[in-house]
């Protein structure tokens, strides 16, 4: 069957299917943006850094395709330096306030003088996604880049494909994206009905003028902007709160709050008559109703939650306070509804609460065993929004604002003041904070709210400058049970129970609590809203003097600096002008090599996954960055020891990214298992008992610390904490630690299998018995393993697989007894198999082993996924995929069609390869001849890799991949495809998970080579 492509230009989208004519049409602009050239990312061999939870996969995957771009612009050890500099390979709550973890859809990378935006290709807010992105980078810098580049991210099963759109001027970008600029004089009412998001406010000659964003949002009014003014011309700050009452409640408020609780009951609680066994089963849901009533007792939890605090002496209710002037206007309405609204949605209580992907209420969430405390209690506390420093810059005459301009705050009831929350506590309220924009999207007050935070911190600044804003009379006489009833817009529609007791000077409101359910305590959260207050906290001090790529928002120690590479960044928390916590940055770079040293006070709570790290005094973190020859290697280490090493490996239009887990990393993946019920993973390669009878783990490489486990106790140097629940859910903790390894007591070391755990190391001086193996390095080494069953033996002092030898040694004896009983035939091939998280290749006597992040076992993790098979060409991994091919269909077209068709990879005929200058592997798509004519046979997987493979087998030949950009959709001039058939198509082959839906199959034009033909 022949089958021709015919390319017409037209600008309407129409699909037709008849008398097998098949016609696509697209718009101009859609098919100019899908059909730019680009790259793909694999993160296969990176994997085993990501946790469970999918939202915060994505993040990670997000800060990856970072990473990647960076490989791709080859961006040397200098950028590398200044660019990541503040952040981490992988993510972690612990790293939370030590590096800069971005969250939301966008990335970016400041290169040269171009801003380089990596958007979803489906983000529906591209628009708004870009426009943040830039707005941080000016307010870090100080000013706008040179260009704008944006790149439209795609993730697939274990790649990111990326395609590059052209670069366009910073302010090109800005107005074909919505951003407007005015002065505003009498015509604030128009920039606010045009700008629904600030960004900026300036002073040019003596007038100020505002930038901000068109996207679609909620109103800020002139009436608003007034309100804000106002305060910070009386040198006051706006906010509010709902605190509890300061005075012991009187008998009447008692009265008033429990107006629905009958006359009778109210006087016994009073008299402190109530049965507080039983109210306090109500409110936990451990009685019926029935049993309530006949007590005489009100069924509703809020009242019985509010007896069980009158009885315990806490607050019965929480009073609103208003600051600076905003009480009875729109501003404070919206600064009520979204503090109380974030208590009750943490907590689970009410009908609008978020259904947004990784957010979990308290009440729903399970808190890790290693931060539950063994015995019960409670926590209070409360919680506050605020402004976002890191999200504002004043400099001169220009106030800047970034990203995210609001941010949540939270801090518990000690007993000598405030402390840092436990992690039960600050769970739901630090993802809020993190994923502040995705919950603005869900309700359109907290939208506004980022807003209001914007506009006060910019107006501070403009007080602080001697200038005002023209003023519209606001509304004063507002009250929130009716302003909450009239807005039936409010995503929370839930019952508020206002309540007026005789004590109380504004509205108050009686708390609602969760529902009942069993964790590590059980809890209330009370909190407010502070608006800006940025320069009145800071003043004109904590600036530094930053070269333009290191220069980041958010107060600085002024001694912060850095020249050629070298110096020290000390980011400070400042509060009534005192440095009350920094975070200590120093840079070396010498030898294309740049280090980060970071170190920060200690903390209570510090989790790392889902483990708790015991207190510290200090907390150190490392970074060591290196990028030269198309690879950049990213190694972090924690408290002293490798945490893991990110490699990013560039191959034209390929980025492979690979992670080297370090002894930390190994360690706590380890131990997380055991709070699951569950025994030591994988990552424990064996284990040893020492002379006096202390087990030891081996979780690490050559010279590494191994683990010991131990009882709960205090600990003087770097350890976590494990929690183990019993079958009453119970828990018990242990302590887990990294000590200097016992020496072997033998010649010979013979790993012997256990029911439930790791293996075991046995020594001796008996000659190894079973069959040889040699295992092969990629810089010539070999080594030696028996193995005799499920037994396996080494030389103890054997570099490589010996006690004290390399990571990939340890791996492999841990599982190499049983991939050897599962190999399988290769057709003289090399299998391709896994070691943990380190791939290797298996022949018939021998073992081609790598550490992590080398090529081969880089090679081999992406090969993975079905029956693998690999060869080493000129030291060089070669994944050769000998699966099952389909025909399609076949066709006659130039080179050049062929490799600017969308969405395809495409496999060359061995034929080819004289002319080639490649002698194994892909080939570079710009190295052929672009008009020659070729028979394209277009064939389907049965299976279908993320990666593709290096070398197809197809009807005894061998096809080289061409190692071609990925393209996506259509060339920019065809907007049409029309293809002739003769007779429709019954079935299409299955789209793959990979970087390319189409495989193609290339011979020269005569056919007539081995494979080709029909």
């Amino acid at each position: 069957m022949r089958q021709r492509t015919l390319l017409i230009a037209l600008a309407v989208a129409v699909l037709v299917a008849a008398a097998g004519i098949v016609v696509v049409l697209l718009p101009d602009e859609a098919g100019a943006q899908r059909q730019q050239q680009g790259f793909v990312v694999s993160f296969a061999a990176a994997e085993s850094a990501l946790g469970d939870d999918e939202a915060e996969r994505r993040e990670q995957i997000r800060d990856w395709a970072r990473f990647g771009l960076a490989a791709r612009l080859d961006v040397d050890t200098g950028g590398m330096r200044d660019a990541f500099f503040d952040t981490f390979p992988i993510r972690d709550n612990g790293f939370s306030d030590l590096a800069r973890q971005p969250t939301g859809p966008g990335r970016a990378l400041f290169h040269g003088d171009t801003l380089h935006l990596l958007v979803p290709r489906d983000d529906v807010n591209d628009k708004r996604t870009a426009g943040l992105l830039l707005d941080q980078h000016r307010t870090d810098t100080g000013s706008d880049p040179a260009q704008v580049q944006v790149h439209r991210y795609e993730i697939r099963d274990h790649t990111i494909v990326i395609t590059d759109e052209n670069p366009q001027s910073a302010n090109d970008f800005r107005t074909r994206n919505g951003y407007i600029t005015k002065k505003i004089n009498d015509e604030l009412d128009e920039f606010l009905s045009a700008a629904k998001h600030l960004s900026t406010l300036e002073i040019r000659d003596g007038e100020v003028h505002a930038g901000g964003w068109n996207w679609p949002g909620p109103d800020v009014t002139a009436q608003d902007i007034t309100v804000l003014q106002r305060a910070y011309s009386r040198h006051e700050q706006p906010g509010f709160s709902l605190d509890p009452p300061k005075k012991i409640p009187t008998r009447e408020d008692v009265r008033a709050v429990l107006k629905n609780v009958p006359q009778q009951t109210v006087d016994l609680l009073l008299d402190g008559q109530a049965d507080a066994a039983l109210v306090e089963a109500g409110v936990f849901d451990e009685v019926s109703s029935e049993k309530l009533k006949a007590a005489g007792l009100p069924t509703d939890r809020t009242d019985l939650w509010t007896m069980l605090n009158h009885i315990t002496n806490h607050p019965l209710y929480n009073e609103a306070r208003y600051d600076g002037g905003i009480a009875g206007t729109e501003v404070g309405m919206t600064l009520f509804y979204t503090d109380l609204i974030a208590k009750q949605w943490v907590d689970g209580v009410g009908d609008g609460v978020p259904t947004i992907s990784g957010f979990v209420p308290d009440s729903n969430a399970a808190t890790p065993p290693s931060h539950c405390e063994t015995s019960a209690g409670e926590e209070s506390g409360r919680l506050w929004f605020g402004q976002n420093d890191k999200a504002f810059s004043f400099n001169g005459d220009k106030a800047s604002i970034g990203a995210q301009s609001t941010r949540l705050f939270s801090r518990s009831d000690g007993a000598e003041g405030e402390v840092e929350p436990s992690y039960a506590f600050g769970r739901g309220l630090r993802w809020w904070d993190e994923h502040y924009q995705s919950v603005a999207d869900h309700e359109a007050q907290y939208a506004r709210l980022d807003q209001i935070m914007r506009w006060s911190g910019a107006l501070e600044w403009l007080a602080s400058k001697g200038k005002r804003l023209p003023e519209t009379e606001p509304a004063t006489d507002l009250r929130f049970t009716d302003w909450y009833t009239r807005h039936q817009d409010l995503k929370e529609r839930g019952d508020i129970r206002p309540v007026q007791p005789p004590s109380a000077t504004q509205e108050a409101v009686l708390t609602k609590p969760s529902k009942a359910f069993k964790d590590c305590g059980f809890y209330h959260v009370r909190g407010g809203v502070s608006l800006g207050d940025g320069i009145a906290r800071t003043g004109d001090g904590f600036r530094a003097d930053l070269p333009e790529p290191v220069r980041r928002a958010g107060p600085k120690d002024e001694t912060s600096a850095l020249d050629n590479g070298n110096g020290k960044i000390t980011e400070v928390t400042v509060a009534k002008r005192e440095v009350v916590d920094k975070v200590e940055r120093t840079i070396n770079t010498a030898d294309g090599t740049a280090t980060v040293k970071t170190t920060a006070s200690g903390r209570q709570v510090v989790p790392l996954g889902e483990l708790k790290v015991m207190r510290t005094n200090v907390r150190q973190l490392a970074t060591t960055l290196k990028a030269d020859r198309a690879r950049i290697d990213y190694r972090v280490d924690y408290q002293g020891n490798h945490l893991g090493t990110l490699v990013a490996e560039k191959t034209r239009s390929f980025i492979s990214l690979s992670w080297a887990k370090g002894v930390v990393n190994r360690m706590v993946q380890a131990l997380q298992p055991l709070q699951r019920g569950k025994s030591l993973n994988d990552n424990v390669f064996y284990s040893q008992r020492d002379a006096n009878g202390q087990t030891q783990h081996r979780v690490g490489g050559k010279d590494d610390p191994w683990l010991t486990i131990g009882p709960d106790a205090p600990a003087d140097t770097f350890t976590v904490r494990a929690g183990v629940p019993d079958g009453r859910g119970i828990v018990s903790h242990l302590l887990a630690g990294l000590n200097p390894r016992a020496p072997p007591t033998g010649e010979f070391m013979t790993l012997k299998p256990t029911r439930d755990g790791p293996p075991i190391a046995e020594f001796g001086n008996a000659p190894p018995t079973g069959t040889p193996i040699q295992v092969r390095t990629p810089d010539g080494r070999s080594s030696q393993l028996h193995v005799d069953g499920n037994q396996v033996t080494v030389a103890t002092s054997d570099p490589l697989l010996g006690h004290n030898g390399e990571v990939e040694g340890a791996a492999m004896l841990s599982d190499i007894a049983h991939v050897l009983a599962t190999r399988t035939e290769t057709n003289g091939l090399l299998q391709a198999v896994r070691f943990g998280d380190i791939g290797a290749m298996i022949g018939r006597h021998e073992i081609f082993l790598s550490p992590p992040g080398h090529q081969w076992s880089t090679r081999v993790l992406e090969a993975l996924g079905g029956k693998a098979t690999m060869r080493v060409t000129d030291g060089k991994a070669i994944h050769v995929d000998q699966s099952s091919l389909h025909r399609v269909s076949t066709r006659k077209l130039t080179m050049s069609e062929v490799l600017n068709s969308p969405s395809t990879t495409i496999y060359l005929n061995e034929s080819f390869r004289a002319t080639l200058s490649t002698k194994d592997g892909p080939v570079a798509a710009d190295a052929l001849n672009q008009d020659m004519t070729v028979t394209v046979r277009e064939v389907s997987a049965d299976q279908q890799q993320a990666v593709p493979a290096d070398v197809r087998v197809h009807r005894d030949a061998e096809w080289i991949r061409v190692d071609a950009p990925p393209r996506i959709g259509l060339p920019t001039s065809l907007n049409i495809v029309i293809t002739l058939n003769s007779a429709a198509p019954s079935s299409s082959p299955a789209t793959p998970n990979g970087p390319a839906a189409r495989i193609l199959l290339i011979c020269h034009e005569n056919d007539d080579a081995r494979g080709c033909g029909d």
